[in-house]
């Protein structure tokens, strides 16, 4: 049943923050919605940040063309939420998350087909979780491949847009987050089966910051000059050095890698160099060139670096999220990066547009 359009607001703010503090999602990535009508939905507004969204903020949308109402821009995937409404009569709430599990099986392309034995899971999600073809973020060609999952697949709850993340179609609030949730674990299982080892979950608070990482400020004249080189770049303004497991292994393979999820290749371009341990800051520094914001260090882990500290753990975020996909290639899997074309303008959109909007 549609929501009022008062209540949809108020449950997409909810939401943003809920996706936040979970970690399904970081920064403005991913984007919420609610249907209130047979003809319309509101929908997350275009690089604004969730933890200060307003009613005001919050876009409605029309179902059948994509026009909107008032002078906020939505979503610029609103078309991927429009297809999930016009085609699920059923579905009143879409959540699209960032989430790390399900994003890294995204890149195999193939098929999820979830476990009878996990019946609740099945229930959530349905029996087969389909993979939409690469698109480019926020373009029609991505809004077509999804809509063509959601239709060929009647059943299925949940989508894995190809190296971006998934789309996940509840009958209300609390069934989107049922099913964001049952997907993680769903992939948080077949990914370990697939990669083995003893592999710390990534929810783990300490994960990422914590224990493994150390971070740097410009402000702080002796961060700053244990990182003088990488600081003399004005656009930075935070260093975080981190030894996180899944970067750490592979940076011990001393090569650089390609982005395996698109929002690695926005922030960072189409390639991350691996330089050896004894690196100075001079050769790191180096290593960062133009636009990339991460280099590796072999066996040791990684440099990521941002204008602030939420962007250089955003950085770290999706460096790591791109490492877990790496090493499904390590595993014997054939997982498909990024294409290097759309890579490059992933980036050169982020530079030019997103990162202004701190998104």
């Amino acid at each position: 049943m549609a929501y009022d359009i008062s209540e949809a607001k108020d449950l997409v703010i909810r939401a943003g923050k809920e996706l936040l503090e979970s970690g399904l999602i970081a920064r403005t990535w991913g984007n919420i919605s609610a249907r209130i009508s047979d003809h319309q939905f509101v929908i997350s507004p275009s690089g604004l940040a969730y933890d200060s969204l307003t009613p005001d903020d919050i876009v409605t949308v029309n179902i059948e063309d994509g026009s909107y109402v008032g002078n906020v821009k939505p979503s610029s995937e609103k078309g991927v939420h429009a297809a999930a409404y016009r085609l699920r009569p059923d579905v009143n709430f879409v959540i699209h998350t960032h989430q790390d599990y399900a994003t890294d099986l995204s890149v195999l392309g193939k098929t999820i087909v979830v476990p009878e034995a996990e019946a609740d899971d099945e229930k959530a999600l349905g029996p087969i979780i389909p993979v939409a073809a690469y698109g480019l973020s926020s373009t029609r060609t991505l809004t077509r491949n999804v809509e063509k999952c959601i239709a060929q697949y009647p059943d299925s709850r949940a989508v894995l847009m190809r190296n971006h993340g998934p789309v996940c179609m509840g009958a209300d609030y609390e069934d989107a987050f049922r099913i964001a949730h049952s997907l993680e674990k769903v992939c948080m299982n077949r990914f370990h089966n697939l990669v083995g080892g003893d592999l710390p979950p990534v929810d783990d608070p300490d994960y990422r910051l914590g224990k493994y990482s150390r971070i740097y400020h410009r402000e702080i004249q002796e961060e700053f000059d244990e990182y003088y080189e990488i600081f003399r770049r004005q656009s930075i303004n935070c260093v975080i050095e981190t030894g996180a497991p899944y970067i750490r292994q592979i940076s011990a393979f001393g090569k650089g890698i390609v982005p395996y999820v698109d929002d690695l290749a926005q922030m960072t371009g189409i390639y991350i160099r691996c330089v050896p341990e004894e690196a100075g800051k001079e050769t790191i520094a180096r290593a960062l060139g133009g636009t990339c914001s991460a280099v590796l260090i072999k066996g040791k882990g990684a440099v990521c670096t941002g204008g602030s500290e939420e962007d250089a753990e955003a950085v770290l975020m999706v460096l790591d999220k791109s490492c877990q996909a790496a090493l499904l290639e390590k595993s014997g899997r054939h997982p498909k990066a990024v294409n290097p074309l759309g890579g490059i303008l992933e980036n050169l959109v982020y530079t030019l547009k997103y990162s202004k909007l701190k998104g």
